[in-house]
Parts: C-alpha cells; structure tokens; sequence
C-alpha cells in the first residue's frame, strides 16, 4: 500500500514498526505509540477502500463495548490517503488454531474457551456488533489462561458483510462458536469453508459431519450433542448469550492437559492390549505370531492416518493475518514470538506452555491432603488414613483436656480473687485523693514498632498491559524464599520505550503506618523505588526510599508514612544473560 512502510508514523502518533500481513489492500503493523510508550496492533486501509467508512464506523462502535473478552479498540483516524483502527496489541496469547498443533484441547477447556468467547460476543451483540468471520484464529488464550476474541465487526465491515439482518448474524456466530469447539474436541475444522492450519474434516458418506464422540474419546454427551444439533440439524442455539448459557458451567481457570484420543488410536490400543495374553500362552506359535502381525498392521496404519492428517509443519509461516481467509496458518496476535532483536520485545521464543510459565523451577503441587503422601493429587491409602484419623482423635481429645484444665484453673482463680481481697482500692483511691503520696497517672504505651500483615498482592503494570505476571504475586508474601514473582523478559534493564517501571502492590487492609519495606531480590542488582499510598496509583504516592542492589535490601524512613497500599516499583531490570533482563522478588516484609 502506498504511504505504508517500517518508520511512518499515523496521526502523529503510532510509528510503524514490523509488518504482519498483507491482503486485499488491507495491512495489520505491530507500531509504537509514542504517547504511552506501548505496542499496538494498527490495520489500515485506503482512505478510498470501498467498505472504509463502515470499517471506521464499526472500529469506534466496538470501542465503545466494555467487555474483557474482546479485543480493545484504542483509536480509530485517518492520515491523508491512509485509514487506520488501533488495537491493543495482546502479547503471548495463541489462537485456537496454534493450540490444535500441539494436541487436542480437553473437552472442559473447550467448554471454558467457548463459553467465554460466547460471553463476550453477546457483549457486542447487545451493541448491535457482531463478528460474521469468526475462526480458530479469532479466538485466542493468553498465558494467564484468559481468553479474548480479535476481529468483532471490523473484518466484516471490510468485506462488506455489515449490514446482514440481526438475528441471521447472531446465528452465524453461534455456528462459527460451535464450529470452533468441534475443531478443539477432534482437531479438525467441520468446514465447509477452509481454517488455515487446521485439516477438514471429511464427512460421512451420507454428507453429515461425524460426531466429535465418533472421531476421539472422552467427549462429553453435551458437547456432542451441541456439535451434531448445530453443524448438522441446523438446530441449537439462536445467539451467543444462548450458547454461553447451555455450556454453563465452566471452569473459572485454564483447564490443563491433553484432549480426547482419537477412536482409531483407542481400537489399536485395545486390540494391542487384547493380544498380550494369548502371545504370553503361546510364545511362538502361529497363532501369536499373527495376532502380533495384525496388531503391528492397524498401528502402522494408524501412524500413516495420523501422518496425513497433520499440517506441514516447514510450511507454517510466522506472520500474523488479519482476517479470515488469509495466508495459511495464522496463529499469533501481536508481533510474532520470532528472532525480534528491537528493544521492545517481550517475546521469548517458545511452544505453547503446559504452564503459565515454562521456566520457572517452583514446585507448585498441592500440599498433601494427608500425612505420608508425596503430593496433594495421590489418593490415600487405607494405613494412611488411619493415621490421619488417629491423629485428628488425638488433637480432639488433647483440646478437650486443655479446655477443660483452663476452665478449672478460672474458676479456682476467681474463688480466690473473692476470698483473699482487701479493701484497699479504697483506701488507695482516699488517698490519692487527700494524700500528698498520690501517684500521677501513666498514658498507654504505644504500640510496638513490628512486622504489618500484607491482605493481598498483585502486579502492577500501569503503563503496559496490566498484568505483570499476576498469577505470580502471591510467591512474594507467601514467607518461602524458594518461591518468587517474575517480570517478563525484557531486552533493555529499563524497559525500552514501553515504560518506565513495572512492580507489585501490596494491599494492608487499611491505612497503617509504614517505617520500612524488605525485599528479597534474586539474581543481579536491581534499582527499585518503594511507594506508600492510599490509592491505587502513583500519582500522589509518598517515597518510602530506594534500593539498588540485590539480596536482602531495606527501603527505610525516617518518619513512618501512613498508607493503605505499598507500591514496589522497578525502575532498572536485573540482567540475566546478555540481552535478557528481568527482576525475580522472594519476599516482601512490610514493618511499623
């Protein structure tokens, strides 16, 4: 497009930076604004494009929907001959459609990641908006594990699709919705129309679409059910509200693990199974011999199945599409996590976590649920439990003999209050009345100076994204130095142009008196500022003190300053390798 390269910069504002794609007039740029010092993602357009000012028009409605779900809308303008829409730019997320390289999501997952794609459809619905291209490539799953859908109207608008009759594109949202939880259950798309990277499935010889329950196991009734009523039956639900209450309830967190295995995968590995006892009768013998070659058969033949159906994984390409229907396999949101050497890059490159974050060496387990188990997720066993009852009896009737020894040790101390007292308070309140011996009274001695309870943490991230890591906060005050909060990785110590610091907030229940701060900083030194306040911003903040350093470094004053909220913030990243920088706090102890 003429007027678009790398270095322009759109309403005196948004710098361009890498290009993401490139289709039909349309182009999508990761760019800087210079104002906030942040990424976003920028579309433009012709001034002239034929559909430019429904695009436009939809962009500033989409805008105006408040729903977390959906990608925001930031800017919409125009520079001499170019339009553009800005969009938050929405780093380390995947689509549907990168997921499915890896496996087959679980069945739970789907039902979360449709349920909140549907939510957040229903937002836009309500505003009259409605997505109308929907895919695998539109729905997408942060690293925190929230989900977000990218293209509401404006893809439509630019394919002249804006102005379909309400009800008939809620339905055709439902169907994409539904379309998209089939492809999560089987890994195939259901079709007609083509998903980049995700192989079609291929339909009976009746013309209908199998069952997600005919292709993999593990699939719930209703899932199958939605899937074959919807794709087959034209049947199901009329809007995404409906979708999302049908699929209700779904997990509140990211649901982990592998999806259903696939029937012919299931058959082989039964009829592996089955063999194993006659080969052990008859070791050598033709019957076993050819139970053993069959089952060799269907397992080889499963593994060319599988073969074919897989995507070409050296033809993937890295860049990002727009819409539906471009390049194949377009997969990422935001600048791809590719070889990015700029000095704004958060990227590491990496294959979709199995956790929030693949590097880190804490052991998250759960506690175990009794005595003498290695994890929280083992079943007990019998010897195990009762022990575990023998120690709760124990506990039981050591409380009940400790309350009963306290409640007779007040008794016998009252008796003796009542038996042994003198009538000297008397006396003593006369005379200090009359006498020259009265003793002035004393005030209450202050409270001693000690450690402050922290209620809550979270990151804080006011000038990026929001979230710095905020499923990690928590390690900061849990009282164990093994565990810590992490930053992204950064390939500047002071954040490139994206911002000035990132850092946590600690919340103390209500406003206290706050003399000293302690962190505990792992790995190489780091410039921290630490803030006392009352809300939730910097702005107005009081300077509790500074630590430049690493280890164990204490922000002091002079004068405790009295807030509710303690602010560590970070303003020079620790290195750890040569263009890797980031800040890892153990502990955080907050004192009067």
């Amino acid at each position: 497009m003429e007027g678009i390269s790398r270095g322009v910069t759109l309403g005196g504002r948004y710098e361009l930076g890498r290009a993401l794609s490139s289709r039909d007039d349309v182009e999508q740029w990761i760019a800087t604004d210079s104002t906030l010092g942040r990424e976003v993602t920028v579309t433009c357009f012709a001034a002239d494009h034929p559909h430019g000012a429904g695009a436009l028009d939809s962009a500033r409605r989409v805008a105006g929907v408040e729903d977390h779900r959906l990608v925001r809308v930031l800017d919409v303008g125009s520079d001499e001959d170019v339009s553009y829409v800005v969009e938050e730019a929405v780093h380390h997320a995947s689509s549907v459609a990168a997921l499915l390289r890896e496996d087959n999501l679980p069945s739970e997952e789907v039902r979360r990641v449709i349920g909140e794609a549907a939510s957040g459809l229903e937002a836009a619905r309500a505003r009259g908006l409605h997505h109308l291209i929907l895919s695998p490539h539109h729905v997408l799953r942060a690293r925190d594990g929230s989900i977000q859908v990218s293209g509401v109207a404006i893809g439509a608008a630019l394919e002249g699709r804006d102005d379909e009759q309400a009800s008939n594109a809620s339905r055709d949202d439902v169907v994409a919705l539904v379309k998209v939880a089939y492809a999560g259950l089987t890994g195939q798309w259901p079709g007609p129309d083509e998903a980049p990277g995700v192989p079609t499935a291929e339909r009976r010889a009746d013309g209908l679409l199998p069952g997600p329950a005919e292709l993999v196991t593990g699939v719930p009734g209703d899932l199958d059910t939605l899937c074959r009523t919807t794709l087959n039956d034209d049947e199901g639900p009329l809007t995404p509200g409906e979708l999302a209450r049908q699929l209700s309830p779904w997990s509140s967190e990211q649901v982990f693990g592998a999806g259903g295995r696939d029937q012919v995968e299931q058959r082989s590995a039964s009829a592996a199974q089955q063999s194993r006892p006659a080969a052990k009768v008859a070791v050598g013998s033709a019957a076993a011999t050819a139970t053993a070659t069959g089952a060799a058969s269907r397992a080889a033949s499963y593994g060319e199945e599988q073969a074919s159906r897989a995507p070409a994984r050296e033809d993937e390409p890295t860049m990002v599409r727009a819409f539906a229907g471009a390049d194949p396999d377009a997969t990422a949101v935001g600048r791809p996590p590719a070889l990015d050497h700029d000095l704004t890059t958060t990227y590491r490159p990496m294959s979709v976590p199995a956790r929030i974050d693949e590097d880190d060496d804490y052991d998250d387990e759960l506690e175990p649920p009794l005595p003498m188990l290695s994890y929280g997720r083992e079943e007990p066993d019998r010897d195990s439990s009762r022990l575990a009852l023998g120690i709760v009896a124990g506990v039981v009737v050591l409380a009940l003999v400790l309350g009963f020894l306290g409640l007779r040790s007040l008794f016998s101390s009252d008796s003796n209050e009542d038996t042994t007292a003198q009538p000297g308070p008397s006396v003593s309140a006369s005379a200090s009345a009359t006498g020259p011996t009265a003793r002035p009274s004393t005030p209450a001695p202050a409270p001693a100076a000690g450690p402050i309870a922290v209620q809550s943490v979270s990151s804080f991230d006011p000038e990026g994204g929001g979230n710095e890591k905020d499923e990690l906060a928590r390690f900061a005050i849990d009282g164990k130095p093994d565990t810590k909060w992490r930053t992204y990785i950064y390939t500047s110590d002071t954040f490139g142009r994206m911002k000035s610091g990132v850092g946590l907030m600690l919340d103390l229940g209500s406003a206290k008196d706050v003399r000293s701060v302690a962190v505990s900083i792992d790995g190489a030194p780091s410039n921290l500022t630490v803030y006392v306040t009352d809300v939730k911003r910097l702005r107005g903040a009081k300077t509790l003190g500074t630590i430049s350093g690493s280890g164990e470094q204490t922000a002091a004053a002079s004068q405790p300053i009295k807030g509710r909220y303690v602010i560590v913030w970070i303003t020079k990243l620790s290195q750890e390798q040569r263009s890797a920088f980031r800040d890892q706090i153990a502990e955080i102890k907050v004192s009067s």
